[in-house]
């Protein structure tokens, strides 16, 4: 025979399991004023809440929080995505040209063809939770 409060207990972990189960949503963009790719994204939790900016904050790796937010108004906003109208997440793209440059040059130099999408997306995805799979780095 089961207690009743067993099952109470088994409710509230359910309800914070759902709690800390986040859902990414990422969308890439052309902007057309840096000439560069953004990132826009939203999470929410399986309950539908939003996180809000200092709850994405908190989901930024430690080797990336350090430097980013010496300057996190300049990395990570909040604004309206352009073609849907709703709230997303954005990973500004002022600095994107200059950091993929040593991509394209090495490339370059060593006469291959490198994806660029996939390159910046494995540079910047990470900071916000996205990982590519290995097989993404096969093509071309």
């Amino acid at each position: 025979r089961r207690s009743s409060r067993s099952a109470d207990d088994s409710q509230v972990s359910s309800e914070c399991a759902e709690l800390d189960v986040i859902r990414y949503e990422y969308h890439v963009l052309y902007s057309s004023s840096y000439q560069a790719p953004v990132l826009y994204f939203r999470a929410s939790f399986l309950d539908g809440r939003p996180l809000r900016l200092d709850e994405i904050w908190k989901g930024v790796h430690e080797c990336y929080r350090s430097r980013l937010l010496q300057g996190p108004w300049d990395t990570i906003s909040q604004q309206e995505h352009p073609l849907l109208g709703q709230p997303f997440f954005v990973l500004h793209p002022c600095r994107t040209n200059e950091f993929m440059a040593s991509v394209t040059t090495t490339s370059r130099k060593e006469n291959r063809n490198v994806n660029y999408i996939t390159s910046w997306m494995s540079i910047v995805g990470p900071v916000v939770g996205l990982s590519l799979p290995l097989s993404y780095g096969l093509a071309v």
